[in-house]
């Protein structure tokens, strides 16, 4: 990984403004075509960012709503740039959902609630609830207050696996039987497909609307793991 002074950052962010100035006068003519970029550019910073990218993704909204796809961009670029600088994001391993339920041996859909619940410290989903991304310094807080560094979940789990020789890493097939399973507790829970039932609801409780967002998700996930 690249490593930045004090300098070089200054110049980085510089060039970010830059290429924006630069895009400005191409708008012009092609505004839709690069407002549909500048989203690929939004969705990509949502999926990967392992802070809370939700103010910067709603300003880029926002600039988009009122046709001002150059702010947009341009809030993209200094979004990337610094965080691609930023030392701490450089060393810190990052997991995925299926990882997490896997270091705590539990399903995916108690992850979703567990978050849901405030478990893991600065760990939020965003309104489209997509992929959720932890950073290995993530903090988990059980039930009886004990609070637990991810990273260490993760050694203790990587620990007893290579102990009983089982220190593989789980494969595609084995993360989507694991949503498969988290998919059908739903759907035997309230009888039926989500399109059947939760999907076309719109007076959901609040554990209604927290499933739904949770099975809205686990569905997404199949269908970008089949595309």
């Amino acid at each position: 990984m690249y490593m930045f002074n004090v300098a070089e950052k200054e110049i980085a962010l510089s060039e970010a403004l830059a290429i924006s100035e630069v895009f400005k006068m191409h708008l012009h003519e092609s505004e839709t075509q690069m407002s549909l970029f500048i989203k690929a550019l939004a969705n990509y910073i949502e999926r990967n960012s392992i802070h809370n990218p939700s103010e910067v993704l709603q300003a880029v909204n926002n600039h988009l709503v009122h046709g001002n796809s150059q702010q947009a961009l341009q809030r993209v670029l200094i979004h990337m740039v610094t965080v691609g600088m930023e030392a701490e994001t450089l060393n810190t391993k990052v997991y995925s959902t299926g990882d997490v339920a896997r270091f705590f041996g539990v399903s995916i859909a108690t992850i979703h609630n567990w978050i849901a619940l405030g478990r893991f410290d600065g760990i939020e989903k965003g309104e489209r609830y997509k992929q959720v991304r932890f950073p290995e310094n993530a903090i988990y807080t059980a039930p009886t207050g004990m609070k637990s560094v991810l990273s260490e979940v993760a050694k203790r789990y990587e620990d007893e696996q290579t102990r009983i020789g089982r220190n593989k890493e789980m494969t595609a097939a084995e993360e989507m039987a694991e949503i498969f399973k988290a998919v059908v507790h739903f759907e035997k829970k309230y009888g039926g497909t989500f399109e059947a039932t939760l999907g076309k609801k719109t007076d959901l409780t609040p554990e209604q609307s927290r499933d739904a967002i949770q099975w809205s998700s686990l569905l997404q996930s199949v269908e970008r793991k089949w595309d």
